[in-house]
């Protein structure tokens, strides 16, 4: 539910009103070695024992199998009871991870999730997915799972670099894409880099109930919830060979890019505007960086055929008739989709 999305500047007194019912031997706390080092100084909680928490390492790389083991095995060595809960402290990596953990620990234990990056406070704290990549690809295994809490203090986003905050703002242009309206206006008008701390908590509200709303009409997302997808099923194609390559690929910047190539596909089979998708285009493209293909396109199609979306032959896309009005369950033939692809490495080798 909405009311337990919690927008605060008080981190620290809304985290210790949230765990005024659990004994200290009963919380465990998660974060990577960067939440660790920048976020956790920032909530300062006594009440947790030191021994009870867990690090793990930073990096697409750490949303692994071993990871998760990891985590259980603490939870497992500390004595972590049923009535436990994890307050995960860190990005989407730390939250997805850390969900999936304590979905399945003792068939389920509590978490709350504490979101300090753009990203993951407009996007992978909220709606329950949890997972971890397997087998090359990612979010392969996962459950759906609601944290008790989810807590969003944007004065975490001082401890991140620009690049990081464009990461997150990049799911904020999806969420407007599918609303339209106002708030695609509002959005689309923003220079990143010249907002001020102070503006980022409603911007990130509005973003975050148009997420809700999607969230709460298909909280298992047999339907419209696949909305939610739009931009992702290229985006994780091109980052899943990015994690292969060991290359360096901001989540955000991923779905940048496979925005573009889904509003192709939006312009050649739904009638979206193509005066429209060129401004678009064109505001993308100015504030990230220029797409360079890491493998063949060829090799992109064959990962997006593992798109947990897909439910017959082909890959399944959602896409936008216009801003505000989308379409799920369209599969796309594999020229079409060679098309989008090569349409996005020309743009992105023009920009460059």
């Amino acid at each position: 539910m909405m009311e337990n999305i919690i927008f605060t500047r008080n981190v620290k007194g809304v985290l210790e009103q949230a765990l005024e019912n659990f004994i200290p031997e009963n919380i465990f706390i998660l974060a990577d070695t960067g939440s660790n080092k920048y976020c956790l100084p920032l909530v300062n909680l006594e009440k947790i024992k030191v021994e009870n928490k867990i690090v793990i390492g930073e990096g697409e790389t750490h949303k692994s199998p071993e990871s998760v083991l990891y985590i259980w095995k603490i939870l497992s060595d500390r004595g972590a009871k049923r009535n436990a809960v994890l307050v995960n402290i860190g990005g989407g990596l730390v939250t997805d991870i850390g969900g999936f953990a304590a979905s399945c620990f003792k068939r389920g234990i509590k978490c709350i999730n504490i979101p300090t990056t753009l990203l993951s406070q407009v996007d992978a704290s909220v709606g329950g997915k949890t997972g971890m990549n397997f087998n090359g690809l990612k979010n392969e295994i996962g459950t759906f799972s609601m944290p008790e809490k989810v807590i969003i203090d944007v004065s975490f986003l001082k401890t991140l670099s620009p690049r990081q905050i464009l990461s997150g703002f990049a799911e904020m242009l999806k969420h407007a894409l599918l609303a339209g309206g106002e708030h695609f206006e509002a959005v689309f008008s923003i220079v990143p880099e010249q907002i001020e701390e102070s503006r980022w908590i409603g911007m990130i509200e509005e973003s975050v109930k148009v997420k809700y709303a999607v969230v709460e009409a298909d909280p298992q997302e047999t339907g419209i919830r696949k909305a939610l997808n739009f931009g992702h099923t290229v985006g994780h194609a091109i980052e899943s060979v990015a994690i292969e390559q060991g290359v360096e690929l901001y989540h955000g910047d991923a779905v940048a890019y496979g925005m573009l190539a889904e509003l192709y596909l939006s312009t050649e089979k739904m009638g979206f505007d193509s005066g429209l998708y060129e401004k678009i285009s064109q505001y993308i493209r100015q504030i990230y960086p220029p797409y360079m293909p890491l493998v063949p396109e060829e090799d992109l199609y064959k990962l997006m055929l593992h798109d947990k979306k897909n439910e017959q032959k082909g890959v399944n896309f959602t896409l936008l008739r216009q801003p505000g009005e989308f379409s799920i369950d369209n599969y796309c033939s594999r020229e079409e989709i060679m098309k989008a692809l090569q349409v996005l490495s020309s743009q992105g080798l023009k920009s460059a």
